[in-house]
């Protein structure tokens, strides 16, 4: 199933519920301990809890990158003496917003979330910060934070884009294309937006065949397979991440194509252990737009683990990098996982 995100209004209603609790809360506003003012707005400082805690709200858990953002999270929290706790939010928004806000009712130390719907959580940030919990965002920035674990998505779709347009004007055959997105999330719609940006370009061997949504190795996997009946010389296939991207492979593979041919591209997003793994066969999986997954998940620890502690951290943004078989990091993105 792909990420279940409620439609605008009933993402509004949760909002507006939300917004309404959160003026039922005792806040205890003021200034955080570096001397910031707080999101409350009252004279009283803002006094952090010492329980070494934090609560990281990561709601696409069928992804295969969540497991080694949990052990990197979890590694750097045992360092620190951290305790990491985790949402079932099972990609629905409704539940998101229902654990957030026990959370935040509980008071729990830190929050690091990574919002389905960035509107919605805005709210029970604020509410969060008026508690004196630190709130740290995850992938989408919000107003209402107190730093940010960031990876710029457009600048990943914008590599995919580059990376693919590259591979396509060295054919000497059409590139026929299959684009495989996901704009339900901020940063889908960020990555197909940077895609657009750079691709298809100006070439002229290139035919997006068709554009479809898919958040997950099985949706990419059937998806690929029907639009390869429909056009059996599909030969690009674009994923919005690593998942979706394998599951194009997979495809590829049923139907007898060799997991070597030198005309077909699939590309994905994430860095993930699999997605670099088929990168570094030199194969038809070309490139994973990468991230550190270690480094992102040392910040879920450390830039609450600061903040908590009173040292200043207005988060990380992890840049991009376009990983290939022939890339010079490529060994070192996959030690990793080691």
């Amino acid at each position: 199933m792909s990420p279940s995100i409620a439609k605008p209004r009933r993402a509004a209603r949760f909002a507006g519920l939300i917004a309404f609790t959160a003026l039922l809360v005792t806040a205890c506003g003021g200034v955080t301990e570096d001397g910031a003012p707080s999101a409350g707005g009252s004279a009283e400082p803002c006094k952090r809890s010492t329980e070494k805690v934090i609560g990281f709200d990561y709601p696409l858990t069928s992804l295969s990158v969540y497991g080694d953002l949990k052990k990197f999270a979890e590694q750097r929290a045992g360092e620190r003496g951290y305790q990491v706790k985790y949402t079932a939010d099972d990609q629905d928004l409704q539940k998101q917003i229902q654990n957030v806000q026990t959370w935040v009712t509980q008071k729990i130390p830190a929050i690091v979330s990574y919002p389905l719907e960035p509107a919605s959580m805005e709210p029970l940030a604020k509410q969060a910060r008026d508690n004196c919990t630190v709130f740290v965002s995850y992938a989408s920035p919000l107003k209402n934070q107190d730093a940010a674990v960031l990876f710029s998505g457009l600048e990943s779709g914008k590599a995919l884009g580059t990376t693919a347009g590259e591979w396509a004007a060295k054919q000497s055959k059409p590139v026929k294309v299959l684009v495989l997105n996901n704009r339900d999330l901020a940063v889908g719609a960020q990555r197909d937006d940077g895609l657009k940006e750079t691709f298809p370009g100006s070439a002229s061997n290139i035919e997006i065949v068709s554009t479809q949504k898919a958040g997950t190795r099985t949706e990419g996997e059937q998806i690929t397979r029907t639009v390869l009946q429909a056009h059996p010389d599909l030969n690009m296939v674009l994923g919005y991440n690593d998942d979706v991207a394998l599951g194009a492979r997979q495809a590829f593979l049923n139907a007898g194509k060799d997991a070597k041919d030198p005309g077909i591209f699939i590309g994905g997003q994430d860095g993930s252990k699999e997605g670099l793994q088929a990168v570094s066969e030199d194969g038809i999986y070309r490139v994973s737009v990468a991230v550190r997954i270690r480094d992102i998940g040392f910040a879920v620890t450390d830039v609450a683990a600061d903040l908590l502690e009173g040292k200043p951290n207005t988060g990380v943004n992890v840049p991009p990098v376009a990983v290939t078989a022939d890339h010079p990091e490529l060994k070192q993105y996959m030690s990793d996982y080691s």
